[in-house]
């Protein structure tokens, strides 16, 4: 059976200069990859926020067409139950979440996503943002 990189006679492996490329090559590579990956980090987490209110905006639509036209009062009490079948959600939401009177989403603390103060709830545009 033949050895894998098996060198012939005279042969000691990679140079100086070759191994300094490849160096060089993953440097450049790193510089690039980093900046971005803290960028797609950020820009996930918004996103999960924001799927999170429109799945408890559908629970609340759920609940309201399930109790005569009543409105949740919060996403904790009223959508959620360790019961599955009792809930309108799968899982606790992050945020607990308050309705207005027309079924509109509020968080009740908007300051924060979860706690990370880099995620604020925009009012206007009725999301979460990057502050």
């Amino acid at each position: 059976m033949k050895k894998f990189l098996k060198l012939r006679h005279g042969e000691k492996g990679f140079t100086l200069i070759e191994l300094l490329i490849v160096v060089a090559i993953l440097g450049i590579l790193a510089a690039v990859i980093v900046p971005n990956l803290a960028t797609f980090l950020g820009t996930g987490k918004v996103a999960a926020a924001n799927t999170e209110v429109a799945n408890v905006e559908t629970a609340a639509l759920a609940y309201y067409a399930d109790n005569d036209g009543t409105w949740p009062s919060s996403a904790w009490s009223d959508l959620y139950n360790v019961t599955p079948a009792l809930s309108y959600l799968s899982d606790k939401p992050v945020d607990d979440y308050d309705f207005d009177d027309y079924g509109r989403v509020v968080p009740a603390v908007p300051t924060g996503w979860g706690g990370d103060t880099t995620i604020v709830w925009d009012s206007g545009a009725h999301k979460w943002k990057k502050a």
